[in-house]
This record gives C-alpha cells, sequence and structure tokens, in this order.
C-alpha cells in the first residue's frame, strides 16, 4: 500500500515537475524573444537536428563517440569561456578597490613598520641604559664596601 503511495506521488511530482519546465519555455520563447530571436531559435534547433541526423548515419560506434566527446568539450570550452567573461565584467570593479586598499595596506604597513622601529630603539636604549645604571651602582657598592672594610681593618 505503501508503496503504491510512494509510486503515484512521485509520478505526481515529476508530471509537475514536467509540466513547469514546458510553461517556461513556453514564456521564453513567447513573451521575451523577438522575431529575429526566434528565427534565430528555430534555426538552432534545425542545426542541432541536423547534427543529430549527421551522428545517427554513422556506422561505426567508437567513431560517434569520439565525435560527441570532441563536441562536448568544445561546448564545455565555450562555456567556461562565457563564465569568464561574466567574471571579468565584474572584476574591474573590484580590483580598483582591492588596489587603493592595498595602498593603504602598504602605508598602514610602513606606519606600523616605524612604530615597531621607533618602539624597538627605545627598548634597546632603555636595557642599555638599565646595564649601565647596574654596572654603575655594582661598582658604587663594591667601593663602599671596600670603604668599609679599609675602615675596620684601621679600627682593628
Amino acid at each position: 500500500m505503501k508503496a503504491i503511495f510512494f509510486a503515484i506521488g512521485l509520478l505526481a511530482v515529476s508530471s509537475l515537475a514536467f509540466a513547469e519546465e514546458e510553461k517556461v519555455e513556453e514564456k521564453v520563447s513567447k513573451k521575451e524573444l523577438t522575431e529575429s530571436g526566434r528565427e534565430i531559435l528555430k534555426q538552432l534547433r534545425e542545426l542541432k537536428k541536423e547534427e543529430e541526423d549527421a551522428l545517427a548515419a554513422l556506422d561505426d560506434e567508437e567513431e560517434k563517440d569520439a565525435i560527441t566527446k570532441i563536441l562536448e568539450k568544445e561546448e564545455d570550452e565555450t562555456d567556461k569561456e562565457e563564465k569568464e567573461l561574466e567574471e571579468t565584467t565584474e572584476e574591474p570593479t573590484r580590483v580598483k578597490r582591492a588596489a587603493r586598499r592595498g595602498a593603504r595596506r602598504a602605508a598602514a604597513r610602513r606606519a606600523a613598520r616605524r612604530r615597531f622601529a621607533r618602539r624597538l630603539r627605545r627598548n634597546q636604549r632603555r636595557a642599555a641604559q638599565k646595564r649601565r645604571r647596574h654596572a654603575r651602582r655594582h661598582q658604587r657598592n663594591l667601593r663602599r664596601a671596600a670603604r668599609k672594610i679599609r675602615r675596620l681593618q684601621r679600627r682593628g
């Protein structure tokens, strides 16, 4: 029972999908195309029919397969070229924005490098001063200790 309902449901869905495809084709051919567009579409369909008839006339199956593969490759290449053309029409605005942004980034990088170099020099200078101060303090402490020892020895 479930299988029957499932099969009927699949048939209904497929028939609806097929009907929608036909409606779309009718709308495209009737509303959007002009007379010259319809003529061109008709010619293209005739060419497609002639291509299929020519392939059907061939007896050698391997040759048919080779020809169909070549035709499919050519169609794929033309599709790729069309996609690339569509993408290139959108790219110039992006490229310009990216180029401007790149200059900003370069300026920001230069500024960041300058800040880093300044901070590095400042820290190195502080470290050097700290080493000198430590050495001076150490020397003072040594002198003080030596004086203290001398004083104690004089008393002693």
